[in-house]
């Protein structure tokens, strides 16, 4: 028997079945994707791995920059350098800011070696012990005073509930610390290739840039134009957010260092510095301010002034993140401080603290986009 050969049925035919091949491939995507993104997730971190010096060379470039132009204009008025080209004004400002950091290294190690050769070991650490049976005993006493007031039914609730704070953090702390001991040797040889080939990133800066922007133009001319201004826009971006963070540091690094001084807790600038610093990454900076704070008042004796510097730092961090940051970081990026903090919420959130890292200039980086779609539709509006 013959079949009619119809060519709308074979049309039908053809898009029932692509249909179908479409529906089953995304079921088998569905299906496969938390392992498919366990796989991806491992080959960037791979990629990661295998190219951490070159990321440490490139943000370390890329952050440093700003200062050496600085240094480049200094070494310009000191050394007289106006008439020597701007490539011999980049080496000497990358070679006095490779200089002072090596200097800055070098005495930091001498400080520290110092300090722990005068130190009795034996002395701090019955300190440290004196210093916890102390915070212990306060801690005690506080329950035992909140129980006698009728705030609390069971004195030992909140002791109970602190202590096994402290014990969990101390743990996790440790384990971290364990775990990653044995990459310290592997970090730092990356590190110093890092930082050996970001002197020849900030040395040829200018060549660097003007290559990469032939390069655009000569494989994309028809979107070069779009594409560095794109690219100019997210420079913008990104070194108004490193501004912000590093003005936030300092404007934290001297509120720590003011508060500890007024508490009585030895070493406040220099507690406030490092933690001020290390609040360039989301959380450490919080962590290092109150571990520092507290070890020192504790290691002096005081526990009341332990609880004292405990409860500033605290404050301190909620101010930081709620008032400083949105205004000081989402000014240079040019957002509300609202949107600055719905922003490391849902980042924070979804991605951890990369997510926080990253999630002010992203979230400038999509406004930029979307409003500039928007004034093309605007535009496009008008027109019809």
């Amino acid at each position: 028997m013959k079949l009619p050969w119809d060519k709308e049925y074979i049309k039908i035919s053809f898009h029932v079945i692509v249909t179908l091949i479409v529906i089953y491939a995304i079921a088998l995507v569905i299906k496969n994707a938390p392992t498919a993104l366990i796989k991806i997730e491992q080959f960037f971190a791979y990629i990661a791995d295998v190219l951490s010096p070159l990321i440490i060379a490139v943000i370390f470039s890329y952050i440093m920059n700003p200062v050496v132009e600085k240094l480049q204009g200094f070494c310009d008025k000191i050394f007289k350098l106006k008439h020597k080209g701007v490539f011999r004004k980049r080496i000497a400002g990358t070679a006095m800011l490779y200089l002072i950091v090596f200097v800055l290294l070098v005495t930091a190690v001498i400080l520290a070696v110092n300090g722990l050769g005068d130190t009795n070991i034996n002395v701090i650490e019955q300190k440290i012990k004196d210093s916890v049976y102390g915070f212990t005993g306060t801690l005690r006493q506080f329950n035992e005073k909140l129980a006698e007031l009728g705030i609390i039914q069971n004195e030992d609730g909140i002791f109970d509930s602190i202590m096994y704070f402290i014990k969990n953090g101390l743990n996790n702390v440790y384990t971290y610390f364990s775990e990653r001991i044995t990459s310290i040797g592997g970090f730092l040889l990356d590190l110093l290739i890092g930082l050996t080939v970001s002197f020849y990133l900030l040395m040829e800066k200018d060549r660097i840039v003007a290559k990469c922007r032939d390069i655009i133009k000569a494989f994309m001319p028809k979107h070069a134009d779009k594409i560095l201004f794109s690219l100019h826009e997210a420079d913008n971006v990104f070194s108004g957010y490193i501004s912000g963070q590093i003005t936030d540091a300092f404007v934290m690094a001297a509120l720590v260092s003011i508060s500890l001084l007024i508490i009585g807790v030895d070493y406040p600038f220099i507690i406030g510095v490092i933690s001020g610093f290390s609040n360039l990454i989301p959380y450490v900076g919080a962590v290092a301010a109150f571990v520092l704070a507290v070890s020192v008042a504790l290691i002096s004796g005081n526990a009341a002034k332990a609880l004292y510097a405990a409860v500033v730092i605290i404050l301190l961090q909620q101010l930081d993140s709620a008032v400083i940051v949105p205004k000081i970081v989402g000014k240079r990026v040019k957002l509300h401080p609202v949107l600055v903090i719905l922003a490391l919420t849902v980042f924070g959130k979804l991605f951890g603290i990369w997510g926080m890292v990253f999630a002010v200039p992203v979230t400038a980086l999509i406004k930029i986009i979307f409003d500039r779609i928007y004034a093309n539709k605007k535009i496009n509006i008008r027109k019809s």
